[in-house]
């Protein structure tokens, strides 16, 4: 299920170049606004509701953290 095309502002896109250690989120879906990550879990759809429920009108950035092991792919 598509939740809608999000656009990486600048805010958000140097916050996630600038932290240094993500492992702690390997495997997972975080949502980043204002730079935070504001919600984070295994399920984009529960990290979702929750990034929302705390973001109100404006659309946090989500990404997924692969883990060790595995290839990030980007689509563009």
């Amino acid at each position: 299920m598509l939740y809608g095309i999000v656009t990486m502002t600048s805010v958000e896109s140097q916050y996630l170049l600038s932290v240094q250690n993500l492992d702690k989120y390997e495997g997972k879906w975080i949502a980043i606004l204002d730079n935070q990550i504001i919600a984070e879990g295994t399920e984009l759809k529960d990290v979702y509701a929750e990034a929302m429920k705390k973001s109100k009108i404006r659309t946090p950035l989500f990404k997924r953290i692969p883990e060790k092991n595995e290839t990030e792919t980007l689509l563009l």
